[in-house]
């Protein structure tokens, strides 16, 4: 399949964001005042929308090539920050959105993480994106 034509990528990241705005809405409409269940929602939400987001954008590109891994890591790390940082603003009470602010950035990290074992999966291609092992960097050094 290659890397999607300009019509098909304006459609998933219009449909990326649509689905956030709704995701966002109902967020928005009952946030629960209690820590632990405020933390839970937001990882819910975060959770469902990265795993959505990461299935159409990578059923979109079909095998993993180079060209395909840097469109789908672009795309899907820019798209997933938007909506994290667009959830944490969501939030009224300053306090609970501080917290919020560290749930957030842990979930985007390990979504990150979730995106090149996808790519490790379907391509093999985590050692073109600088996810090199510690092993593999001290060898590719010596070699050159």
């Amino acid at each position: 399949m290659g890397v999607p034509d300009p019509a098909l990528e304006s459609y998933l990241i219009s449909n990326a964001h649509s689905r956030g705005a709704e995701l966002i809405t109902a967020f928005s409409a009952e946030q629960p005042s209690d820590a632990a269940a405020m933390s839970a929602r937001i990882g819910t939400v975060l959770d469902g929308y990265c795993a959505a987001l990461l299935d159409d954008l990578r059923r979109a590109v079909g095998q993993i090539d180079a060209a395909e891994a840097t469109w789908l890591r672009q795309h899907y790390l820019r798209l997933i920050v938007e909506f994290a940082t667009n959830v944490r603003d969501s939030i009224a009470d300053a306090t609970s959105r501080h917290a919020a602010a560290q749930i957030v950035q842990c979930k985007v990290l390990e979504h990150e993480r979730n995106l090149r074992m996808a790519m490790d999966t379907h391509g093999g291609l985590t050692s073109t994106l600088g996810s090199q092992n510690p092993s593999e960097q001290t060898q590719t050094a010596a070699n050159n």
